[in-house]
C-alpha cells in the first residue's frame, strides 16, 4: 500500500529539437560595421531597417542587441520566415542563451508548444523564437523585436486569421517602448523606402564578416542550351561546375522553385493541362504515388494515358521538379550523394533538422530544393549554388515578380562562399537581358532600388499606394456575386466622392476563381493620397455591413498574393 504524501505532481517540459547539437560558445568579437550597427540599434526608437549583404554578420548582431535587452531585465522576441530556417537558428541562439530560448511555430507537436507557451508566460524563457504566429509569443516586457528575412511574403498570412505580422510587431514595439528591427539582404522596396524617410532608421552592413567578395555569379542562356541540343535541367557549364566542386571535396546546393516529380501534365498536341475539378490550378504529378494532386485542396486524381480533350497518346510531363533533378543529379554523381528538401520530403516531424543536419555533416553534397534552401543557411563547404530556371518567378501576374526574382536570386546565391572558400553560382535564364540579372549579378540593391522604386511611382503602386482587396468566398457562386455587386456598389459611392484617392478601381473573379469548391470573386483598389486611411476605414464599415450569411467576406491591404 502506497502512504499519504508518496505520491508527488512532477512537470516535465518536452524539448523540442532535442536533435539539435548544441554547445556553449563565446560570442565573437565584432567588426567595425557589426559594432556600428549595434550602436544604431540602441539609437533606435520606432521601426529601423538593418540592410546587409548575405554574410555579414547580422545574426551575431542581433544576438549582441538580445543579450542587452535580457541584461536590462527584459525579454525578446525573434522571427525567421520558414520553419526550415528555424532549426537553424535555434540551435546558434540555443549555444548562446541556453535555456532562456524558446521556440514556436506549427511544425511543433500540442503538447510542445504548450509547453513553450508557458516557459514563456511565467518568465522562465526570456526570448520567443519562431515563424510568424512567433509574433504573438505570451512575453512582458519587450526589450526588442526582430524580423529577419522581413521582406519573404509568408510574413502576411493569407488565411484566417489574417494579419500582417510586421503590423502585429510595430503595434507591440509601440506598446513596449522598444525597438523593432527588421533585417534583410534584399529589403522590400516597401521597407526600404520608409527607412530613408527616417533619421537613423537605415542600418548597414555592406561587407560580408571575412571579407571575402560575394560570390561570381555566371548567366547562362537556355535558349542557346536548347539550340545545343540539350533540354535537360542542367546546362553544360553547370553539370561541368558540379562536377569540378565534388572533385574537390565540396558541396553544392541546387535552387529550383518547384516541388514534385514535375509541375504539370501537358497534352503536347492540343495544348491540354490537368487542373483540379474544385480548384482553377494545374495539377502536379508525384511520381511516388503515381497521382496529380492539388497543392490548394490537396484532391488526387489518376493520371491520364490519353489527353481527354483531343484523345491523343502525346501526354507529357512539364517543367522539372525537384525530384526529377535528384533522379538526374544521382545518375550524374552516383557518389555525390543527393538530398532534396521541399514541402513533400519535410512534412513528418523533424524532417528539416535531419536533412540539414545531414547536410551539415558531410553526408552528402548535393542538396536539391525550393526556397527553403535559398535562403538562412549557412554551410562552410557550399563553394556553389546552381539556380536552375530563374525565370520562374519572374514572369507572374504579380506587381512584385521583378522584385521577388532579384530577392530569390541574391538569397541563394548568398548560400555560397560564406566561410573561407571562394564560392560561385550559375544562374540559368531564358531571358538573360532582363535588367533583374545584370543588376543580381553585381549584387547591386541600391540600383534595382532606384529603378524598382521609380517603376512604382508612375504606376502608382506601393508603397506610393495602398493596394486594398475585398475577397468575397462561398460555396453559392450567386451569393458570392450578390455579395460582390453590393460591395462595389458601396465601393464606386466612394469613389464618386473621393475620384483623386482612387489610383484604380476593378471588380472582377479572382485570378483562382475557385478554391477547395468555393468560388471567388473580389473587389480591387489603389488608394493614394492622404484620406487613403479613411476610405480604409469606411471600406471595412462596409464590409462589416454586408458579412453573414451570404459569403465569408475578408479586407486585405497590401496583399501578399493577388490571385
Amino acid at each position: 500500500a502506497l502512504r499519504t504524501g508518496s505520491i508527488k505532481n512532477i512537470a516535465k517540459n518536452r524539448r523540442p529539437y532535442k536533435a539539435l547539437e548544441t554547445q556553449a560558445v563565446e560570442p565573437p568579437t565584432l567588426t567595425p560595421d557589426q559594432n556600428k550597427a549595434l550602436e544604431l540599434i540602441r539609437k533606435a526608437s520606432g521601426t529601423a531597417l538593418l540592410h546587409g549583404v548575405t554574410g555579414s554578420g547580422k545574426t551575431e548582431v542581433y544576438m549582441h542587441a538580445i543579450s542587452e535587452a535580457l541584461q536590462n531585465g527584459k525579454t525578446a522576441v525573434m522571427l525567421v520566415p520558414e520553419i526550415s530556417l528555424t532549426p537553424q537558428i535555434f540551435s546558434h541562439f540555443r549555444n548562446r542563451f541556453g535555456d532562456k530560448v524558446a521556440i514556436l511555430h506549427s511544425g511543433l507537436s500540442a503538447g510542445e508548444r504548450n509547453d513553450e507557451w508557458h516557459r514563456l508566460r511565467s518568465g522562465e524563457a526570456k526570448i520567443a523564437i519562431g515563424a510568424r504566429s512567433a509574433i504573438f509569443a505570451p512575453v512582458q516586457n519587450i526589450g526588442i523585436i526582430i524580423i529577419d528575412e522581413e521582406h519573404d511574403g509568408s510574413y502576411i498570412s493569407s488565411s484566417n486569421p489574417r494579419y500582417d505580422t510586421i503590423g502585429v510587431a510595430e503595434f507591440r514595439a509601440k506598446h513596449n517602448n522598444c525597438p523593432l528591427i527588421l533585417g534583410s539582404a534584399t529589403p522590400s522596396i516597401e521597407s526600404y523606402y520608409k527607412a530613408t524617410q527616417v533619421n537613423n532608421a537605415l542600418i548597414e552592413l555592406p561587407e560580408r564578416v571575412n571579407k571575402k567578395p560575394m560570390p561570381h555569379i555566371d548567366i547562362v542562356d537556355l535558349r542557346q542550351e536548347v539550340i545545343g541540343g540539350n533540354s535537360g535541367a542542367l546546362s553544360g557549364l553547370l553539370k561541368q561546375k558540379l562536377a569540378e566542386c565534388i572533385e574537390g571535396g565540396n558541396q553544392a546546393i541546387l535552387f529550383l522553385n518547384r516541388r514534385g516529380f514535375s509541375a504539370y501534365l501537358m497534352c503536347r498536341a492540343c495544348g491540354y493541362v490537368a487542373k483540379c475539378t474544385d480548384c482553377d490550378v494545374a495539377l502536379v504529378y508525384h511520381r511516388e504515388d503515381n497521382v496529380l494532386k492539388c497543392h490548394y485542396c490537396n484532391h488526387r486524381f489518376s493520371p491520364p494515358q490519353i489527353c481527354p480533350e483531343c484523345k491523343s497518346p502525346h501526354i507529357k510531363h512539364g517543367a522539372a521538379g525537384t525530384q526529377r533533378l535528384a533522379d538526374e543529379l544521382e545518375s550524374l554523381f552516383p557518389d555525390a550523394g543527393v538530398l532534396r528538401m521541399d514541402n513533400d520530403t519535410t512534412q513528418t516531424k523533424d524532417a528539416h533538422v535531419k536533412i540539414l543536419q545531414a547536410f551539415g555533416k558531410g553526408e552528402a553534397q548535393i542538396l536539391v530544393g525550393t526556397q527553403m534552401v535559398a535562403k538562412g543557411h549557412d554551410f562552410a563547404n557550399v563553394t556553389l549554388v546552381g539556380i536552375i530556371d530563374a525565370d520562374l518567378s519572374l514572369y507572374v501576374s504579380d506587381y512584385r515578380s521583378t522584385e521577388r526574382t532579384f530577392q530569390l536570386i541574391t538569397q541563394a546565391a548568398g548560400r555560397a562562399g560564406r566561410d573561407q572558400k571562394q564560392g560561385s553560382v550559375v544562374l540559368q535564364t531564358h531571358t538573360p537581358q532582363h535588367y533583374v540579372y545584370k543588376l543580381a549579378v553585381t549584387n547591386n540593391y541600391k540600383d534595382f532600388f532606384a529603378k524598382e522604386c521609380n517603376l512604382r511611382q508612375i504606376t502608382k503602386y506601393p508603397p506610393f499606394s495602398t493596394i486594398v482587396r475585398v475577397l468575397v468566398s462561398g460555396e453559392d457562386e450567386t451569393k458570392v456575386a450578390t455579395a460582390t455587386k453590393e460591395i462595389w456598389e458601396g465601393v464606386k459611392t466612394m469613389h464618386t466622392v473621393n475620384t483623386d484617392t482612387f489610383a484604380y478601381l476593378g471588380v472582377m473573379k479572382s485570378p483562382v476563381g475557385r478554391i477547395q469548391n468555393k468560388f471567388r470573386y473580389q473587389v480591387l483598389m489603389r488608394l493614394v493620397g492622404d484620406i487613403t486611411d479613411d476610405i480604409i476605414t469606411k471600406v471595412y464599415q462596409l464590409v462589416n455591413t454586408h458579412s453573414g450569411g451570404k459569403a465569408n467576406i475578408f479586407v486585405e491591404l497590401n496583399p501578399a498574393n493577388l490571385s
